[in-house]
């Protein structure tokens, strides 16, 4: 119990509290609707109730977070044709059946498309 007691200040803070407010939420709305609904419902919920009942700085603060973690996906995806998500798995996606295949492949194992040269992980051509 001794080692629970670190996390006790971590509690106390009020983004922290949003953000555990907005998974339970999430996890409770995601077993009757999709996951994106889900997340665009519990974050919306999660933002009222904070503001009806708790102080209005706390949500801005978390929408400003999520919407810094959004544009650090979104930036190179749009810009530089970069699937941060694909990088991370060593992946990347085929320009003709859109499914993800290792970032070494030679060709796709679904239609059997050549890739010109092995693209840099992440690419999407």
């Amino acid at each position: 119990m001794e080692d629970l007691k670190v996390l006790e200040p971590l509690f106390r803070m009020p983004l922290f509290q949003f953000f555990v407010l907005m998974a339970l939420i999430q996890l409770l709305s995601q077993v009757f609707l999709d996951r994106r609904i889900a997340f665009w419902l519990s974050s919306i919920a999660t933002t009222l109730l904070w503001l009806k009942n708790y102080d209005p700085i706390t949500p801005l603060k978390a929408w400003f977070l999520i919407l810094l973690i959004f544009s650090v996906y979104m930036f190179p995806k749009v810009f530089f044709h970069f699937n941060l998500f694909l990088f991370l798995r060593g992946r990347k996606r085929c320009p003709i059946c859109y499914s993800e295949v290792h970032w070494k492949a030679k060709a796709c194992p679904f239609c059997h498309h050549r890739f010109k040269k092995v693209e840099g992980l992440g690419e999407e051509k």
